[in-house]
């Protein structure tokens, strides 16, 4: 059975933590300026501008990589506000209550924290020195070293940092290196951490937080985009749901995202009255009570991890559209829901909501969606002939002259055109090009064992000429590209819409095949190829081989035909 929303997984998380770091070999940037309000869910945040002041470099210690000797305290939950950073859309808020923190308690007498600030994900451990009872104290520090492309090396210091407003009236503030006293105390015993300087509204001038500032030459320090405020660490006591012994799982098909219609196949258990599902990782589930003519998910139910940076929480969630006051943009929030309440058929045992289904990082916030499933229905799926949604076409690049290739990219759904689920291994897709079909032949995409004129869904060649979302052509068209899908399920053969790019005026076309063609697409049955001719333009029969206009003539075993006008290159 297929795992559900890895794409989502994907985009959530090169929007924060996962990208929010340059990896080895890339160039770190300082904070941008940005507008919360074009990214979902994210609080209301002043505009971040980058901060740059010349400091005196401190002496750093190592890089601490290796767990330290001594008593662990793994998988703490963690709750703190936050920022993280990263290249596309600049920094933005990363707040939770659901991160995972680590701490070890040393042989040597400190206590050492993995991954502070706990958006940068560096990888290494922060070294605290006992004070007086509970309280340990945190030295600027050095976590973390990188290589640009050029070779630069760039050095990262755990610090103080202090908040500053440049200018309230158009909301630009940043967060400085602290001047002078750079140190961070914090409150420890077993497992437990908690700030001691707690900020309910970080942005007021002298407010502090636990940040990173990076350089290049240790003079010029500048802040990276990363920052903690009222941190919590403490023993983490959530139990995962558990599916009981001898339940039989099956695939249940959920229907959601009525704006861009979708459908999944997830694991779905039936006992007694009570439905588990999972939604995201394998052996993981939430679960729900039937209650007459409806079916309940309390929210705050135990998921998972990701990625060793935030425990997940299933929500129920009710979006609702805002705009902002000054910009008049609209953007997306949601309000957690105490439970997620369908309505449930008996009959077929399908049960559907307006609400969403959330995975969140967050136990009691609705903040950071991995997963979310909105107005879902879920139903138990029967095969049968449907016609596929058309393609969408989201952007051609000609850059033949530049790079040798023009390339389209797009998307194929193994949706209906209602929305409804099919069979992903019964869709193809098949590219056109100045209103034929196009076949991608092995004299021009060399890693192709033979020629292909459909390309199964999410299949991609070895070259990545021709991808999932993407191919290349090498010459220039005249007309248009574009491309349609195909479905084989139900026992019947079904396309959508040939879906266009003209290039003369930038706008995309969807056509019915037949009025592109001339020759009309006919619906098969359980038929069987019985043989495959070719024509040249003078209705002389031809070799598979032969290049140029063709008209290509299946014939079936119940008698019927069907035939392709296309351009061999």
């Amino acid at each position: 059975m297929r795992k559900l929303l890895l794409t989502v997984f994907a985009t959530l998380f090169a929007m924060g933590s996962a990208l929010a770091q340059p990896e080895a070999g890339s160039t770190p940037r300082p904070a941008q300026s940005f507008n919360p309000t074009k990214v979902m869910k994210m609080a209301e945040l002043p505009k971040v501008v980058a901060a740059q002041r010349h400091v005196l470099a401190a002496a750093a210690d190592d890089i601490i990589t290796e767990q330290p000797a001594g008593k662990l305290y793994g998988g703490l939950i963690a709750s703190y506000g936050a920022f993280t950073h990263n290249w596309i859309y600049g920094t933005m808020d990363a707040s939770t209550d659901a991160g995972i923190g680590k701490i070890v308690e040393g042989d040597d007498g400190f206590v050492y924290i993995y991954n502070l600030p706990t958006t940068f994900n560096s990888e290494s451990w922060v070294k605290a020195e006992r004070l007086e009872g509970d309280t340990i104290l945190l030295r600027r520090q050095h976590i973390d070293q990188r290589s640009g492309y050029d070779g630069t090396v760039y050095d990262y210091y755990l610090t103080r940092l202090v908040w500053e407003w440049t200018n309230k009236e158009t909301g630009e503030g940043r967060f400085l290196e602290a001047q002078g006293d750079q140190d961070i105390k914090l409150l420890y015993r077993d497992g437990v951490l908690k700030s001691i300087e707690e900020n309910e509204d970080p942005y007021v001038d002298g407010h502090y937080a636990i940040g990173v500032v990076y350089t290049t030459d240790e003079k010029v320090f500048k802040w990276e985009g990363y920052a903690n405020w009222n941190l919590q660490m403490e023993p983490m006591t959530y139990e995962k749901v558990v599916l009981p012994e001898g339940a039989e799982l099956k695939s249940i098909t959920v229907s959601y995202d009525p704006e861009n219609p979708k459908a999944e196949q997830i694991p779905c258990a039936f006992v007694g009255n009570d439905v588990y599902l999972t939604v995201v990782q394998e052996g993981t589930y939430i679960k729900g009570t039937i209650e007459g003519d409806k079916l309940v998910f309390k929210s705050g139910q135990f998921v998972g991890e990701y990625m060793n940076t935030y425990y997940l929480f299933f929500s129920g969630e009710r979006m609702k559209k805002i705009v902002d006051e000054e910009s008049g943009q609209e953007y997306e929030a949601a309000d957690l829901l105490d439970e997620l309440v369908f309505d449930y058929n008996a009959e077929d045992r399908s049960f559907k909501t307006t609400d969403a289904l959330a995975i969140n990082a967050g136990r009691k916030t609705a903040r950071l969606n991995m997963v979310t499933l909105r107005e879902p229905y879920f139903y138990f799926f029967e095969e049968v002939p449907a016609v596929p949604a058309d393609p969408t076409i989201t952007q051609y690049n000609a850059t033949i002259d530049q790079w040798g290739y023009n390339a389209l990219q797009f998307t194929v759904y193994a949706t209906d055109k209602d929305g409804n689920f099919m069979v992903p291994e019964k869709v193809t897709w098949r590219a056109w090009i100045d209103d034929e079909p196009f076949i991608f032949t092995t004299d021009d995409y060399e890693t192709l064992s033979e020629d292909m004129e459909e390309i199964p869904y999410g299949w991609y060649d070895s070259g990545y000429n021709i991808y999932t979302s993407f191919y290349t052509i090498f010459f220039e068209p005249a007309k248009n590209v574009g491309l349609q899908t195909i479905y084989r399920g139900g026992g019947e053969e079904r396309h959508s819409n040939v879906v266009l790019y003209d290039l003369a005026t930038a706008q995309i076309l969807s056509v019915p095949e037949e009025e592109i063609t001339g020759i009309g697409s006919t619906v098969k049955s359980d038929a069987k190829v019985t043989g495959v001719a070719y024509y040249d333009a003078a209705g002389r029969q031809v070799s598979a081989s032969a290049k140029g206009f063709v008209v290509k003539t299946v014939t079936y075993s119940d008698g019927t035909r069907e035939s392709f006008k296309m351009v061999k290159r």
